[in-house]
């Protein structure tokens, strides 16, 4: 097909979107958007959507009565685009278009992805080509090779706070006649940079969960009553005043998030949440952020204390791994996923419902990205339902308090805001949390002991806007459409923020016990997994490498290399100790 006969498309199918009730509203609202803004300029644009608002069909509405030819959708990652291949994938008769009322799509779009065994011809036959950023990636291409500048005459970004990186603004530059336009929850990067382009639409969380679309959320803190750790060889005990003081230190803030002891207190809060959410329904599980693979697997080991079924999930592991993991994850086998910046973005499962963050976030985005992924509905066919909703569970000393409060001022309209906000984040975009190799083991900061008596709970809709209310109402009858037709009315509206809206409020701590069997065979992993980080961190200390054979000679007959070796000399020290402990308990 040619450009020619695919605009021809796009502009000659009728859609079905303004008196469709079965579309989301902010669907609606963002294809009217779009479209009165390419009416005007061609100048590239993006809409601000949370998660759970229709993002992937609103992609699948946009081309038609704009595009003037071949569409190329472009996400981040694998997931996303698997997601967005799924839903529009016209094969299969629970396609967007057909499931939301659009029209009947008889004779395209056809889709096609970017993947291995695609080739130039399959795009040819296409509607709407999918692909994921990374193909797009290096100096030299193939796909770049393949295409001719004007292939594409339009290009859909999904997490489009991702575009102003040199990949997207090469891709921009390459198919200079594409109309872009970009999607995103949060407008602005982890490292500060701020989407480009015009924002046309937004849709505040506040409204969204007002409406329903997504669950409404509440913020659990562990607040210690004391504190006592050694840094630089001085004991210091803090009171919560003065952790709320020092948790601005990053060094502090790091050193509570590698604590067993705090990570200990943010896992029993968290499995009383989960406790709480599964009264609803079950599956619900929990979801972790951690700030290293090696910190993820402690973690894991925790939740395995206390009897839950976990995994952890990164980007060394093989495609084959982390399917099987995530597969467990999605058939309700699991408790809990502790992930190092892996399922940040575009993972969709309704069943988590308890975000765990063991890691101090520096920058909003990537705070808002891990939360979105709970918000999503658990029991999506009964909006009311309690079991919609969920909870993050954090701990005062990681200082993410501000990024929840700041997440409350999120629904901003002033384009100031996001600059500002972003502005000095140093996190880096992507990675497995490994950025530089181990060269130490011992924490500058450790905590010694940890007093908790209670959490704090904040909720995220804390008190009945009237003026929201009528705002939301209004709008909606401004633009249009009827809000009976979306099941709201005032009344039911102030009754749903009635229910989520109860401010702060001090729940009591609960201190588990473990059954020392349970932690026997939790601790079994844990300490091959130190001895492993031991072996690397020697390894990198006098410039080894772990594949060479420098040890061999020295060590006969413990291993075939250097770490082979290393870790077998520290399973050996790990051994020794242990014994001596049991002996010393004997005699006791």
């Amino acid at each position: 097909m040619h450009n020619q006969e695919i605009a021809e498309f796009f502009a000659n199918t009728k859609i079905n979107v303004f008196n469709n009730t079965a579309l989301r509203y902010p669907q609606q609202e963002g294809y009217t958007a779009i479209v009165q803004h390419f009416e005007e300029k061609d100048t590239s644009c993006y809409v601000q959507l949370p998660v759970g608002c229709g993002k992937t069909g609103l992609m699948g509405l946009t081309p038609f009565g704009i595009a003037d030819g071949r569409v190329l959708i472009v996400a981040p990652n694998l997931t996303i685009r698997d997601n967005i291949v799924r839903e529009l994938n016209i094969s299969d008769s629970n396609n967007f278009y057909n499931k939301r009322g659009v029209f009947v799509p008889e004779k395209g779009p056809y889709l096609s992805e970017l993947k291995t065994g695609a080739n130039h011809h399959d795009c040819d036959n296409a509607h709407i080509v999918v692909g994921n950023i990374q193909q797009f990636a290096g100096e030299t291409n193939r796909w770049y090779e393949k295409f001719d500048r004007d292939y594409f005459r339009m290009i859909l970004v999904d997490e489009g706070h991702h575009n102003v990186a040199e990949t997207w603004q090469r891709l921009f530059e390459y198919f200079n006649q594409a109309k872009v336009i970009s999607y995103t929850a949060t407008p602005m990067r982890s490292d500060g940079q701020v989407a480009t382009g015009e924002r046309v639409y937004s849709f505040s969380y506040a409204r969204s969960m007002m409406m329903r679309f997504i669950s409404t959320v509440d913020a659990v803190y562990v607040s210690p009553e004391e504190v006592t750790f050694t840094v630089q060889g001085e004991t210091k005990t803090l009171t919560l005043d003065e952790v709320r003081s020092m948790r601005e230190h990053d060094w502090f803030s790091k050193g509570v998030a590698m604590s067993e002891k705090c990570n200990r207190h943010i896992v029993q809060a968290s499995i009383k949440k989960l406790e709480e959410v599964r009264a609803h329904g079950t599956p619900r599980q929990i979801i972790a952020v951690a700030c290293s693979i090696r910190h993820a697997k402690q973690v894991a080991s925790l939740y395995s204390e206390y009897g839950l079924k976990a995994a952890v999930l990164h980007s060394n592991l093989s495609n084959e791994e982390r399917e099987r993991i995530e597969a467990a994850l999605r058939n309700g086998q699991l408790d809990a996923v502790v992930q190092v910046n892996i399922l940040a973005e575009g993972y969709d499962l309704g069943s988590l419902s308890v975000a765990a963050v063991f890691r101090p976030y520096r920058s909003l985005s990537p705070y808002i990205q891990f939360l979105g992924r709970i918000l999503r509905l658990a029991v999506p066919d009964v909006p009311e339902s309690p079991g919609n909703h969920v909870y993050i569970v954090s701990h005062v000393g990681l200082n993410d308090e501000r990024w929840w409060d700041d997440f409350r001022q999120f629904d901003k309209e002033d384009q100031q805001f996001f600059e500002e906000l972003g502005a000095g984040g140093d996190e880096s975009e992507e990675g497995s949390g490994e950025r530089s190799p181990r060269m130490t083991l011992r924490p500058f900061m450790r905590i010694l002991n940890e007093t908790v008596r209670k959490y704090v709970q904040k909720t995220f809709l804390r008190e009945i806007d009237e003026a929201m209310i009528t705002e939301v109402m209004t709008t909606i009858r401004n633009a249009g459409f009827d809000p009976s037709e979306f099941g709201l009315d005032e009344q039911m509206m102030r009754r749903r923020l009635e229910m989520a809206a109860r401010g702060e409020r001090e729940l009591q701590a609960t201190d588990r016990p473990v059954q020392p069997q349970q932690r026997r065979e939790a601790l079994k992993p844990r300490l091959a997994q130190e001895a492993r980080s031991l072996a690397d961190v020697v390894a990198n200390r006098v410039n080894l490498k772990h594949t060479g054979r420098d040890l061999v000679r020295h060590f006969p007959g413990r291993g075939q290399h250097n770490a082979a070796i290393l870790i077998a000399l520290a399973s050996g020290a790990q051994n020794r100790i242990m014994e001596l402990c049991q002996t010393n308990l004997t005699i006791s």
